[in-house]
C-alpha cells in the first residue's frame, strides 16, 4: 500500500487507501486467530505479553477500520511483520540446534538490522509524529496510549534479542540462573 501510495505519508492521521484498509482488516483477522488459538491451546500462561500485545493490536486496529483515520498510522506499524521474518528464522536455528553457527551469525546481524528499520524506527517517528501532532482526546489519545505501551513492549523485547545475541553474559542472574527463566521470546 505505502510502496504504491507513497503520497499516503504525507497524512498519517487522514489519508487512507482501499488496500492500506484491506491490509489492516487482514492483520486484525490474523491477531483475532493467533490470539484464539493461544487461548485455545492453553499457552495463555506462557504467552501473556503475546496475548496483551495482540489486544492492544485488535483494539487500535479496530477503531481504526470503523473510523477510517490513523490507516496511515496503521500501516507503518504493521512494517514491524518485515522483521519478524529475520526473528524467525533465528527462534528456528535455535531450536534446531544448526550445527553451523555462521548461518546464525549472519542471521543475527540481519536480524538487528531489520529491527532498527522496521520496528524502531517507524515506531519512534510514530510516537514522536502522535506527541506532535495529534490531538490527545478521543481516539488520539487512545491511539497515543497504545503507542507508548507498545513502545515500552518493544525495547524490552530489544533489550532481550540484544542480551541473547549481543551480550549472553549480561544474562546471568547472580544465582546462575538465566534473569528471565526460559521464556520463548528470549531464546
Amino acid at each position: 500500500s505505502l510502496w504504491h501510495s507513497p503520497e499516503l505519508l504525507s497524512d498519517v492521521q487522514d489519508g487512507y487507501s482501499v488496500s492500506g484498509h484491506l491490509l489492516v482488516c487482514f492483520s486484525s483477522g490474523y491477531f483475532i486467530h493467533d490470539t484464539l488459538d493461544i487461548i485455545f491451546n492453553h499457552q495463555s500462561r506462557s504467552s501473556w505479553e503475546y496475548l496483551v500485545h495482540h489486544a492492544m493490536a485488535i483494539s487500535a486496529f479496530v477503531s481504526l477500520i470503523i473510523t477510517g483515520r490513523f490507516l496511515v498510522a496503521a500501516m507503518l506499524l504493521l512494517l514491524v511483520e518485515v522483521s519478524n521474518i529475520f526473528l524467525t528464522v533465528r527462534m528456528l536455528l535455535k531450536m534446531s540446534n544448526v550445527p553451523s553457527p555462521v548461518l546464525y551469525q549472519a542471521n543475527k546481524y540481519v536480524n538487528l538490522g531489520m529491527y532498527f528499520a522496521f520496528r524502531l524506527a517507524p515506531q519512534a517517528y510514530l510516537t514522536w509524529y502522535f506527541l506532535r501532532y495529534v490531538e490527545v482526546q478521543g481516539q488520539g489519545a487512545f491511539l497515543t496510549a497504545n503507542l507508548l505501551l507498545l513502545d515500552a513492549m518493544i525495547l524490552m523485547y530489544f533489550s532481550r534479542l540484544l542480551r541473547s545475541d549481543f551480550f549472553p553474559s549480561l544474562r546471568k542472574g547472580s544465582a546462575g540462573r538465566d534473569v528471565d527463566g526460559e521464556k520463548f521470546l528470549i531464546d
